[in-house]
């Protein structure tokens, strides 16, 4: 079992995605031909009844992984639902066919079917082709059934497919939309009340909107946030209940003050009044967290100081309640952030029992403690949001250290600075000598395709306008601007030609490595205050190890190339040749694929170097070789040997195209002229060539029969090209 599991599991990893069709590739023809019509199937050969067993397999195993794998919880796509939509058709009629066809006592399973995949469905394109595939499925078991008056009980089956079809469609399709649409918007009026109530109790903070931040960020803070918020309710509603039990009270209500506007809270500027824990045994005590306005507290709210009321006999209420209490008695604290009015704890009773100076004492100690009890929750979030962003800096820092080459830091940097903060448009450019800017690696968000756009026209941009945002950055060597806001739109930020009218947030980090600078990062936001300074603090810091990491990777890149290339000519050198020809080699043994070896050399270079010294002989070789540079393709390798010799590697090209190609590089050699204090002297070049597999199946043979041939070149008169396989 374990053997099939994997076989079906490695199938299940080739075709993902295209299990519809091969079902109906493997069902149709026996629904067409008969062969599981009836008895039949009992008396198919052993490939049918294979691919049956492969059908279940299929079924039982897609339905599992929608019912328990990560999908599960996630939005299906369009393909996953008409793929697990056609297995159970295609499934329900291979039964239907096993178990009499069109005269099945199991048809009703077929409605039933089609009823619940219709109603379940997300996409109207999974819907039309379930149904059609349903249909054509019926016709072929109607036209496989043999009997007479088959196409009318097939008519009868279409019909009732279509009732059923239109019924779930039209009635319960539009409900289960309905319903899945209410749940939508309960989660996010639940989400955002949590917000709120985190925003009021400073767990979060009003400068770091949720929308302000990266998708992962915004669910870490939300789950922090929400455990944070959990507690602070649980530990109030048991401190507002003992309170209401000790001291006999019918209500004991804690309200915050949402602040309306930018004014001062008056009288005249009343806050937004909201409830946020209560326990109470009144039935009129009111069920919407927002009340209508201060009632009997506006007093307190224009003077924050404790309010006590008697004889109210019920004609005055407080604001939380909606219908007649008899409440004779109330009295009021305020919860105080400083000098600023953040909540009231409100306290009544109903048998004119006044509150004394003892009874306002204690609920004043039980509103300090309702402020210690918000403050260290607060500064719990704070540790863990602290906690959690020093945890995204270290991955940020792991990630630039692991960058190897260039590329690999560009993409590692916008990596990094995406588990810091979001952005829009991110650029890596880099400042030359002369002050001129570079953009080498732009980044933008996939789902703005105007910022897409723009990130297309910077890649390789030049600028050197000093009066852009990312010069004057780097020439004071101090990121910009201070706010992190783009306080004009029209500033120029990497030159005049280019301008980010929709720009709102945007920070330039100077890459600095000691006193060189570097280049710099730009990125940009649609949003504002998507910068702040804890995040502006951050970004400084991976600007650091940003240009560590560039500096690095420009001297891993040089060390590279002195590995791999010839200090004179920057060919590859010998030992690197001797890579890429084994890599080539082994692909062409697998694939099958031609290549040929071309080895050269310059005729009577040793004279060269006597007579007009070794400077004009390593001109001479620097001149051949840009030639045969400029005359390769891309996946030609062009190398030196060793000395005056030179090899050229042509994957997937025979004798005869390398024979015509080694011809126009000696006559292009041919005509150069070179010149030297002794005058002027041309140059000539003799070539050897030899193909896989033709000459040779092996890499180092093939090697020497190109010897061979260049050898032969040189004993027939110098300065023509021979094959080997042309007998040399």
């Amino acid at each position: 079992m374990s053997a099939l599991a994997r076989s079906l599991y490695g199938l299940r990893r080739q075709v993902s995605g295209r299990w519809p069709v091969l079902v109906l590739l493997l069902v149709w023809p026996m629904l067409w031909t008969g062969a599981l019509s009836g008895a039949a199937l009992w008396q198919a050969r052993l490939p049918q009844v294979s691919a049956v067993a492969l059908l279940t397999v299929a079924l039982v195993w897609s339905v599992l992984r929608e019912v328990s794998g990560p999908r599960a919880s996630a939005e299906r796509s369009a393909a996953a639902e008409l793929e697990l939509g056609m297995l159970l058709v295609t499934g329900v009629f291979v039964l239907l066919a096993a178990t009499g066809g069109a005269r099945s006592f199991l048809y009703p399973l077929a409605y039933a079917v089609v009823s619940f995949l219709l109603v379940v469905h997300r996409h109207r394109v999974v819907a039309t082709g379930l149904l059609l595939s349903t249909v054509a499925l019926e016709l072929a078991l109607g036209f496989n059934a043999g009997f007479e008056g088959a196409w009318t009980l097939t008519a009868y089956h279409l019909t009732f497919l279509g009732f059923f079809a239109a019924g779930n469609m039209l009635v319960l399709s539009s409900l289960v939309r309905r319903l899945r649409k209410t749940h939508v918007t309960e989660v996010e009026a639940s989400l955002a009340q949590m917000r709120q109530e985190a925003r009021d109790f400073r767990l979060i903070g009003s400068s770091l909107p949720p929308e302000s931040r990266a998708r992962s960020r915004e669910e870490e803070e939300l789950r922090m946030a929400h455990a944070a918020v959990e507690g602070i309710h649980e530990q109030l509603f048991h401190t507002l209940e003992l309170l209401r039990t000790s001291m006999r009270l019918r209500s004991c209500v804690l309200l915050w003050c949402e602040q309306n506007g930018s004014g001062k809270l008056s009288a005249r500027n009343p806050p937004t009044l909201v409830v946020k824990e209560i326990a109470t045994q009144s039935e009129y005590a009111v069920e919407e967290r927002v009340l209508s306005g201060p009632g009997l507290l506006t007093s307190l709210i224009a003077d924050p100081k404790e309010v006590r009321l008697h004889t109210l006999k019920g004609k005055r209420l407080p604001p939380y309640y909606q219908g007649p209490e008899p409440v004779t008695d109330l009295c009021a604290v305020p919860l105080l952030d400083g000098a600023s009015l953040r909540g009231i704890l409100c306290a009544d009773r109903i048998d004119d029992q006044p509150f004394s100076d003892e009874d306002a004492a204690v609920l004043n100690r039980a509103a300090n403690h309702i402020r210690r009890v918000i403050e260290h929750e607060r500064v719990f979030a704070a540790v863990e949001r602290s906690k959690y962003e020093q945890e995204q800096f270290y991955r940020a820092s792991e990630m630039l250290s692991e960058a190897l080459t260039l590329e690999q830091v560009y993409e590692k940097t916008f990596c990094a600075i995406r588990t810091i903060a979001g952005y829009d448009l991110g650029v890596i450019s880099v400042v030359g000598p002369g002050g001129e800017h570079e953009a080498l690696a732009v980044d933008a968000s996939e789902d703005e395709g105007e910022w897409a756009s723009l990130a297309s026209e910077l890649q390789g941009h030049h600028w050197s306008n000093t009066r852009s945002l990312v010069s004057m950055a780097v020439k004071n060597r101090h990121t910009m601007p201070a706010t992190g806001d783009l306080a004009d739109p029209d500033a120029p930020v990497f030159g005049e030609s280019l301008r980010l009218p929709k720009a709102k947030s945007i920070i330039v980090l100077p890459l600095l490595r000691g006193e060189q600078v570097l280049g710099a990062i730009t990125l940009v936001a649609r949003r504002g205050a998507v910068f702040p300074t804890a995040t502006r603090e951050m970004l400084r810091v991976i600007g650091h190890h940003v240009a560590v990491s560039l500096q690095n990777a420009r001297m891993y890149q040089s060390m590279e190339m002195r590995a791999t290339t010839d200090g004179l000519t920057g060919l590859t050198n010998h030992r690197a040749f001797q890579e890429r020809l084994a890599q080539l080699h082994d692909l062409a043994e697998r694939t099958g694929q031609k290549y040929s070896v071309v080895l050269t050399d310059i005729d009577h270079f040793k004279s060269i170097n006597d007579t007009y010294g070794h400077p004009v002989g390593d001109q001479v070789l620097k001149r051949v070789s840009s030639i045969f540079t400029g005359r390769a393709r891309k996946v030609d390798t062009v190398a030196r040997y060793g000395g005056e010799e030179f090899v050229l590697v042509l994957p997937d090209t025979d004798g005869k195209s390398a024979e015509q190609l080694a011809n126009k590089l000696r006559e292009e050699i041919g005509d150069q002229v070179m010149t030297s204090e002794h005058g002027t002297f041309k140059i000539t070049i003799s070539m050897g060539v030899a193909e896989f597999p033709l000459d040779g199946k092996e890499r180092l043979g093939l090697v020497e029969k190109a010897d061979q041939a260049l050898y032969y070149c040189k004993e027939h008169g110098r300065n023509c090209v021979r094959r080997w396989s042309d007998g040399a």
